[in-house]
């Protein structure tokens, strides 16, 4: 019988892909001068309406 699911090594890789990509939108946000504006946006989807 087979097994399938993501294994250990793929799993490493796609955490390495996700946290390069963070990376890379911050430092773009930063030259633009638009990361702060991301930040709040990002505090005020996670926010749910409470004040």
């Amino acid at each position: 019988m087979k097994k399938r699911g993501i294994i250990m090594p793929e799993l490493a890789w796609l955490l390495i892909a996700i946290v390069v990509l963070v990376v890379l939108l911050l430092l773009i946000g930063i030259a633009t001068g638009k990361a702060a504006a991301a930040i709040d946006y990002i505090k005020n989807i996670f926010r749910f309406g409470v004040r």
